[in-house]
């Protein structure tokens, strides 16, 4: 049997082996090594944040649906591997026969059966294999659900952070606002404007006051969203937000191509996946061959239940061959079926690998164009305040219309918004960076701290 062993038949397919890049393409700095941050969002510097990943981590309900699947995984390879492995059985039995009327006989018996298929082809390893692999592929698939999950939180915080810094921005503005209408209305009654420039600045008090509402509704609406995230019931989650300005800017190293797929988690679920495939075209092509089944019984039989153990020993051995000679083409089928299911997910590997070396250059090149904006942002909103306290004072002495004095104080609600709105959008391309290099997807890593 040992040498029939090597007679398993293969898939006598190859696993495709794309070739890298050796940089990035955005990367600032040639990287030699990446530097593994698996609790990632700490680089934020912040003891809210960290609590609120823990709970995820502990109670998310779809992170909790994919460790139940990497189970149901688990169970299937052990039901696939019981097949390599004898089935052992214990029977007894007890019977009269006889003529009516004239008295009869007993019989008792009790067997241990055996049964054994020998896998000289490597069917039922192949298909221990393909099952293997989907449980590979399955746990793969629930730490690419945790990476989500992880992202998310973090985003979704960020943006709570973001939504208050906005409605506080958002009075202030309004406040501006309502201090150039009380200028507008003290000129108005001594006739040294229009009632147009009144209605004016009154128009631009309304608007912001209608901005108010709108940002609490949101953020209401990312407070739920976070409390759905971590596992909570959103009328009971309680959540002190900080400023943005609270938060660290956190530093991030690309490292080089291969790292970060060999980091990835849904690249090797993708693989995983093929690879079981793979497992699955072997095991159709076993089909051509013959099953071989071996099988054995022993016991003791007796007419009398008291003397069973000591009455005749029984035994049988046996072996079956079963070899389909005609079957309309469906073995065909079968292998052509697996080798389609193989090339889609040779394709879909691909694909997997394509889209990842997209996202991280993408990405890279994302935080690029934000640091860039930087200095320009800050210096239009120092000019904006500027230009918005000379307005005001040339207003106040009639040296200017109150169409200037508008449009002076939408400019400066513009360079404050934007640059806020830059800060979020700096914060949001770290967290995009960490999720597709794959870090915070390690379950080990993160089970210590959470």
């Amino acid at each position: 049997m040992l040498v029939l062993g090597g007679c398993a038949v293969r898939s006598g397919l190859e696993t495709p082996q794309p070739s890298l890049p050796a940089q990035w393409l955005n990367q600032e700095s040639a990287s030699a090594a990446m530097v593994a941050q698996p609790q990632w969002w700490r680089q934020f510097h912040s003891d809210t944040l960290d609590g609120l990943v823990r709970k995820a981590l502990n109670a998310n309900t779809d992170l909790l649906a994919a460790t139940a699947r990497v189970d149901q995984a688990q169970a299937q390879l052990q039901q696939a591997g019981a097949s390599l492995f004898p089935s052992l059985g214990l029977s007894g039995s007890g019977s009269r026969s006889g003529v009516v009327g004239e008295g009869g006989s007993n019989s008792y018996a009790i067997n241990a059966n055996a049964s054994y298929e020998v896998d000289l082809w490597g069917k039922l390893r192949g298909s221990r294999d393909a099952a293997e692999a989907t449980l590979q592929a399955s746990a793969f698939s629930r730490d690419t659900v945790q990476l989500t999950v992880v992202a998310s939180v973090v985003n979704t915080y960020l943006q709570v952070c973001y939504l208050t810094d906005n409605l506080a921005l958002a009075r202030d503005n309004l406040a501006l606002a309502e201090k150039v209408l009380a200028v507008v209305q003290a000129k108005a009654q001594y006739g040294a404007v229009s009632r147009q420039d009144l209605a004016q600045q009154k128009t631009v008090v309304a608007n912001q006051r209608a901005r108010l509402p709108a940002l609490r509704q949101q953020l209401l609406e990312s407070r739920y969203a976070l409390a759905v995230l971590v596992g909570e019931m959103p009328q009971q989650f309680n959540l002190t937000a900080e400023s943005l300005a609270d938060l660290a800017l956190p530093t991030v190293q690309a490292g080089l191509p291969d790292q970060v797929l060999a980091r990835r988690p849904d690249v090797a679920a993708a693989l995983a996946t093929l690879m079981a495939a793979d497992a699955r075209v072997a095991v159709a092509r076993a089909d051509y061959w013959p099953s071989i089944t071996l099988t054995g019984s022993a016991g003791y039989g007796s007419s009398a239940l008291s003397e069973l153990l000591s009455g005749d020993a029984l035994y049988s051995l046996g072996l079956s061959l079963g070899e389909t000679l005609f079957d309309g083409g469906a073995r065909r089928a079968r292998t052509d079926q697996a080798r389609a299911a193989w090339r889609e997910q040779v394709a879909s590997y691909t694909g997997t690998l394509l889209t990842a070396l997209q996202e991280v250059d993408q990405s890279l090149a994302a935080i690029q164009s934000l640091s860039a904006q930087t200095g320009y942002r800050q210096e239009a909103l120092s000019e904006a305040e500027k230009a918005f306290t000379v307005a005001q004072v040339r207003y106040r002495e009639g040296e200017t219309e109150i169409t200037d004095m508008l449009s002076v104080q939408s400019q400066l609600n513009s360079a404050r918004q934007n640059s806020l709105d830059l800060v979020l959008s700096q914060y949001q391309a770290r967290v995009t960076l960490y999720r597709v290099l794959g870090q915070g997807s390690e379950p080990g890593s993160l089970a210590a701290d959470s």
